[in-house]
Formats: structure tokens, C-alpha cells, sequence
């Protein structure tokens, strides 16, 4: 077995050994049972708390075994599909909910507050134009900003501390779900690559790459609209809302548009060849990995969530329905996002062996892109 596929099924295994470990936590009373909430899962919809965790535990376990037997090398190509296909199915629809895409939402908005500063650093540090019209203004903007909201900021921090701790248990599962889901999906084409079903198909996403790549990039478009109105005087539904929660609006809204914006990167010279301002990596090619591993993270997510998602806006009027589901269309954006990472991962996979002189990490300034 190569070392790629095998690293991948090393670390699916190591999560749903995770994965089981909570559920026998469950079982135990060592820890709160988030599948007590029928909105956490479909099954616990359906069946209830103890159904749930039953089959939790005895799909991770499974997933435990699926990876032991692969690594010895008991369980062929075709073993590694089928397992990879049991942990998607029941970790992906069977015991899913919302959990994934909220974690995943929140997590990328707490960190944007963060990639701004060092973005506007950067532009002061690199562009003699922009400095002075975009990274000093954006810099002393933010201070200012800062010091006049510091009671709607702490009133933010507070709320988000608060809530990661009253939602500690769910958190680690919708991480631990999110990783053993992603690394399987990995597993499970790993175990395709060379068929020549996966080959022809391989070929059509190729071709095909910019146009779906463009589709996946709308996905988070209508987020990132809605959650804007928050700044208006007629924010979402009418609702009035205080300083603190149309901040966090705008930080959710920059985090569904630096989707857009990495989304599109799949097709761009910048996933490809970092950027002269990135410190310490101008002019170096990106890793494949680097692209790859977030954008396949990002895509199991929406995957996840798209089934309990629209099942959701079914319980409510048909507007509102429809409204929800363009303002999360998981059930496109999810696929469309996995499609256009396989494409991106073929497509630099192919170049690169053409070209094997420009490998991950070997300075490309010829290619340098001029953003």
C-alpha cells in the first residue's frame, strides 16, 4: 500500500476510534448525550436518543475495524469502498444534523477578525500604492473601530465563550464527525484511483473544473448577502438588532466571502503559486495538500448538513422553505465544492508530473501572480 493511502487510513481509523470513545462515554453517563436533542440527528428524530448512540458506536467501531483490516491488508480496494461508504452513510445522513456547518461557520467567522489584520499588514508591508489607500486606512479604521464598539466586542466574546461551552459535547462530535468523514471520502477514493471508472470520470471533472468551480463559488453568495442586511436599518425579517449582533453579522458575512474568495483560488493563479504577499511563501508553489485537505474539510461539511438542512425547511412554510434553502444551498454547494477540489487535486497532480521541477515548496516567481 502507498504511504498516501495509508497515512489516510491511519488517521480515518484514529477518528473513529475517537468517535467510538465518545459514544461509550454516552452510554456510560460520563458525559452529556448531545443525541438527547432530536435536532442534533435524523435517527434521533426518528428512534431517539438510545437508538442513536447504539448505532454511533457500533458504525465507529466499525469504521475501527474497516481501517485495521485495510491496514493489514485483509481488506482489498473493493473492502475500503464499502467501509468508506458505511461511515459516510451513517455519519453523514443517518446521525447527522445542522451541528457541522454552524461549528464550521463560527470556527472561520472567530478567526476572520484575525486574517484581516494580518491581510492589511501585509498590504503595508508589500503594495507602496495600496499602503496608504487601503492597509494604513484599514488599520487605523480598525483601531478606531475597536475602541468605540469595546462593549458590543466584549458583549461578542462573552456570547461565543459562553456558547462554546454550553456546546462543548456537540462541538468535539461535529469535529470528530468532520474529520472521520473526510479522511473516509479520502480512503474511499484512494481506493478508486487507477479504476477506469474513476479514471473517465477523473477526465470529465477535469474539462469540466472552471465551470463547476465557478458554480460551487456562488454557494455562499446569499450568506453572505443576508447576513449584510444586519448593517441596514432594515435588518433580516425587521428584527432589531444591537451593535454587538450586527458585528457579528459582518464578521459571519466576511468569512462566507472568503469562501468565495478560496473557492474561485481552485481555478486561480493563487491556488496555485502563493502570492507575493504571503511572508515567508511568495513565489513558492502551493501544496496540493494545502488547497486540498480544507476545501475537501469544507465540502464533507456542506454534504453532511445538505439532507438534515432541507429537511428542516420542509417542517416550514413553502416561502420559507424555499428562502432556506437558497440562503443555505448545501444540497448544490456541498458536491459542487467536492467536484471542483477533485478537479483542482487532478489537475495539479497532472501538471506537476509534466512539469516536476515546480514540486510544492520550490520558488516559481516566473508564475508570480500580481495580487
Amino acid at each position: 500500500m502507498e504511504r498516501l493511502p495509508r497515512a489516510t487510513l491511519i488517521g480515518a481509523t484514529i477518528a473513529s476510534g475517537a468517535t467510538a470513545l465518545l459514544g461509550l462515554a454516552w452510554m456510560l453517563g460520563l458525559s452529556p448525550n448531545v443525541y438527547a436533542d432530536p435536532a442534533t440527528a435524523l435517527l434521533a428524530r426518528l428512534a431517539g436518543q438510545d437508538a442513536a448512540t447504539t448505532v454511533h458506536v457500533v458504525a465507529a467501531l466499525a469504521g475501527v475495524a474497516g481501517g485495521i483490516a485495510a491496514l493489514a491488508g485483509v481488506l482489498g480496494a473493493r473492502g475500503r469502498v464499502w467501509a468508506a461508504a458505511l461511515q459516510l452513510v451513517v455519519f453523514g445522513v443517518v446521525l447527522q444534523g445542522g451541528g457541522p456547518l454552524s461549528t464550521m461557520g463560527y470556527l472561520v467567522a472567530m478567526a476572520m477578525p484575525l486574517a484581516v489584520v494580518v491581510l492589511l499588514v501585509q498590504v503595508v508591508r508589500r503594495y507602496r500604492v495600496a499602503r496608504w489607500t487601503v492597509g494604513v486606512p484599514g488599520l487605523a479604521l480598525l483601531v478606531v473601530g475597536a475602541f468605540l464598539a469595546r462593549d458590543a466586542l466584549a458583549g461578542i466574546v462573552r456570547m461565543l465563550g459562553a456558547g462554546l461551552y454550553e456546546n462543548r459535547a456537540g462541538l468535539l462530535l461535529s469535529l470528530l464527525v468532520l474529520a472521520a468523514g473526510t479522511l473516509w471520502a479520502a480512503a474511499g477514493v484512494q481506493a478508486l484511483a487507477g479504476t477506469p471508472v474513476m479514471e473517465r470520470t477523473t477526465d470529465w471533472v477535469v474539462r469540466h473544473r472552471k465551470a463547476i468551480t465557478i458554480v460551487a463559488a456562488t454557494g455562499p453568495l446569499p450568506y453572505a448577502l443576508v447576513r449584510l442586511t444586519w448593517l441596514t436599518p432594515w435588518p433580516q425579517l425587521g428584527f432589531d438588532m444591537d451593535l454587538s449582533t450586527r458585528i457579528w453579522g459582518l464578521t459571519l458575512s466576511s468569512g462566507a466571502w472568503l469562501g468565495v474568495f478560496l473557492t474561485l483560488g481552485l481555478i486561480r493563479p493563487w491556488g496555485e503559486v502563493f502570492p507575493r504577499w504571503m511572508p515567508g511563501l511568495a513565489g513558492r508553489r502551493v501544496p496540493i495538500a494545502a488547497a486540498a485537505v480544507p476545501g475537501g474539510l469544507i465540502a464533507v461539511t456542506l454534504v453532511f448538513s445538505a439532507i438534515p438542512m432541507l429537511v428542516m425547511f420542509s417542517g416550514q412554510t413553502l416561502v420559507e422553505g424555499i428562502v432556506g434553502a437558497i440562503t443555505f444551498p448545501c444540497w448544490y454547494w456541498g458536491p459542487a465544492l467536492a467536484l471542483a477540489v477533485w478537479g483542482y487535486v487532478a489537475h495539479r497532480t497532472r501538471s506537476e508530473r509534466s512539469t516536476p521541477a515546480l514540486d510544492a515548496g520550490t520558488p516559481a516567481r516566473e508564475q508570480l501572480p500580481a495580487v
